[in-house]
């Protein structure tokens, strides 16, 4: 993946013809629509999930034997137990129950987990990247989850030891193929003699099972495994060209004194879906537009799904909080006592912004100028007999997140579980936001997705429009700097920022979108956890073609940068990109037949390559200047200049 080195601006936290469904491949896909397809990665915001915990907690850690984890071994993914891929857990080692691998952690791809977190293989490694960004079916061996060490000596068959764990194949990803695709469970063992390790398959499913999770156990009675330092791990086998095929695991433990046809929790109420936005239709939005009207844009209530996981009823309390830089106001008292039945699911109604059981809450509009950061905690009160109560980490009662008033509007909540895409050259797409004052449209901050074919030599034209009674109207503004999809491969919730030519005043509702050179799927992040393209995204199909409402389910991942009151403006792709850096420019670009001049700030070598790799041209300038590009035996397409300063350019021949 070429881009992958490229600096990025980072949110830390992205029918008429007919809809082409999650699991359809490459071949089948209508000539020209609009279409959803998997994602490449669901991204967890490390901060948002694990550096606030707001509520009263005690801390908790791994009991060791031995240099090993003694039982109980527990992990519902609540917690941060999964090291980053330097091995790390950025200070919550206590809570480590894995080695670095390429599974990773998730909250929003399955469907009804035993609780929130979970842990999802699929066709990536650890960095988001395809293992095969080539060949598009091919299969192979991908992820694997791997427990450290634990201290099973002194056990014996009549320990009744089991692993017992939950796993759902698809969620709302893709789903594996039945007979094609595999979860298998396998346990380590070591030869006394040779010291020869082993991994021995004990465990495996094919199933096809999008909303369900199936409880497991398999008992761990064998003298090989009964050791003090045995491992487990899963493995998943399917395509290898992103996120597809997906297996999603919950609520492992291992212990003893397990038997399975009597086992039963005695009790566990857990949250089992996150929730990212106390605003009412934006998940962020600049602060400038949210102080002119605060209690508008307050959600007056919000439901959490939870689930008994336990065999008796429980009283639950509900309070959250919210911290702006230390200071933490408590409101215990804004949400009801929920009577909980056993063995059940259900939803308690948070209330914020019409809160029938005391004052209302707003976000602070005093507390800043030009942007604000809260840190929300959502809990329940503890009731649980597996997990361990923790001090700065949330729990499986607990839900974190960063409420952002920065210079940007989002729909989304920054997790893109399938991708959006026009198969239409001349295509546009557009997303409509209401402004609650005026303001100046900077650029767009678009979440692109690798989704087998690397689409980054593709170009596309910012666009922006008027409102016509709900639908685009005239354009606002002539734009004519090519873009190209950028996709990153050292994190999961990036965006880039793509700068129009010239700022653009704005007001009102506007539409916010592009306008696609080729009919290549572009794979825009879709957001299955909102739902705002009902009425704000419309589409047009080629030159000429009428607007028409979208009908794909989702949020789609472009977010419109305004100036709103900020003194700097966000670095585009085309300044911060060391591939598009200022020491060499390429005009005019695109280029016809005749060629370009290229402004240079050093002398030296340099080649012009084409994106396939093949050496075009190379010469020698002497000094700092104006130099003339011949173009005119190159075929039309997109060639990269670079010099031995390491500097570079995209030349775009016409």
């Amino acid at each position: 993946m070429q881009n992958g080195t490229r600096m990025k601006w980072i949110f830390g936290v992205l029918v008429c013809m007919g809809v082409w469904s999650a699991g359809s491949t490459l071949a089948q896909a209508p000539a020209i629509q609009e279409i959803v397809r998997d994602l490449q990665f669901v991204p967890i915001n490390s901060a948002s999930s694990s550096s606030f915990y707001l509520s009263s907690k005690q801390e908790g850690s791994i009991q060791q034997r031995g240099g090993a984890i003694s039982l109980p071994f527990f992990d519902d993914f609540s917690t941060p137990s999964m090291p980053n891929n330097d091995g790390t857990l950025d200070g919550f080692e206590a809570f480590q129950r894995w080695g670095v691998g390429s599974a990773r952690r998730t909250e929003t791809y399955t469907i009804q987990a035993p609780t929130i977190g979970a842990v999802t293989l699929d066709g990536m490694d650890r960095f988001g990247v395809p293992y095969n960004f080539v060949a598009v079916n091919t299969p192979g061996w991908c992820d694997t989850l791997t427990s450290l060490p634990i201290a099973l000596n002194g056990y014996f068959p009549e320990s009744n030891v089991h692993l017992m764990f939950h796993y759902q194949a698809g969620g709302r990803g893709n789903a594996p193929d039945v007979g094609e695709d595999l979860l298998i469970l396998e346990f380590k063992s070591t030869d006394d003699v040779s010291g020869e390790v082993f991994w021995t398959e004990v465990w495996s499913s094919d199933s096809t099972a999008i909303d369900a999770f199936e409880r497991v156990f398999v008992s761990v009675e064998e003298f090989p495994y009964l050791v003090n330092d045995f491992q487990f791990r899963f493995r998943n086998y399917g395509a290898l060209a992103g996120n597809v095929d997906l297996w999603h695991l919950d609520y492992i433990l291992l212990d003893d004194q397990i038997i399975p046809a009597e086992f039963e929790l005695i009790s566990e109420v857990a949250i089992i879906e996150p929730v990212s936005s106390f605003l009412r239709d934006y998940t962020r939005m600049p602060w400038k537009h949210f102080v002119e009207n605060p209690a508008y844009y307050m959600r007056d209530s919000l439901l959490i799904s939870q689930r008994n996981f336990g065999m008796q009823a429980d009283n639950i309390n509900w309070g959250f909080s919210i911290d702006y830089e230390g200071q933490v106001d408590v409101y215990e008292t804004a949400v009801q006592n929920t009577n909980v039945q056993p063995q059940t699911a259900f939803n308690t109604t948070l209330y914020i912004g019409e809160n029938p059981l005391g004052a209302n809450f707003v976000f602070d509009s005093e507390v800043a100028d030009t942007c604000a950061t809260f840190a929300v905690s959502v809990w329940q009160s503890s009731i649980g007999l597996l997990h361990t109560e923790k001090q700065g980490v949330p729990d499986n009662d607990s839900i974190v997140f960063h409420q952002i008033f920065d210079n940007d509007f989002a729909y989304d909540d920054g997790s893109a579980e399938k991708a959006y895409a026009l198969t239409a050259a001349g295509g546009k797409l557009a997303v409509r936001y209401a402004l609650e004052v005026p303001d100046t449209l900077l650029g767009l901050a678009i979440h692109f997705t690798p989704f087998y074919t690397d689409a980054d030599d593709e170009t596309f034209l910012l666009r922006a429009w008027q409102d016509s009674a709900g639908i685009p109207g005239a354009e606002l503004s002539e734009n004519y700097q090519f873009q190209t999809p950028q996709y990153f491969n050292d994190g999961y919730d990036l965006f880039a920022f793509y700068e129009y030519d010239d700022p653009i005043p704005v007001e009102g509702n506007i539409h916010v979108g592009l306008v696609q050179a080729t009919e290549t799927v572009l794979n825009f992040g879709l957001d299955k956890n909102t739902n705002a393209n009902l009425g704000q995204l419309h589409y047009s199909l080629g030159l000429g073609g009428s607007w028409i409402n979208s009908e794909i389910e989702g949020s789609v991942m472009i977010r419109p940068v305004l100036r709103a009151n900020k003194s700097e403006a966000w670095t585009a792709v085309n300044e911060s990109d060391p591939t598009f850096v200022t020491e060499m420019r390429a005009y005019p670009n695109p280029v016809n037949s005749d060629g370009c001049r290229v402004e240079v700030a050093v002398g030296g070598s340099w080649q012009l390559w084409s994106l396939s790799g093949q050496l075009m041209q190379s010469g020698y300038w002497p000094a700092a200047g104006i130099y003339e590009c011949d173009l005119s035996r190159l075929s039309a397409g997109t060639y990269l200049l670079v010099d031995n300063a390491g500097h570079s350019t995209k030349i775009f021949r016409n």
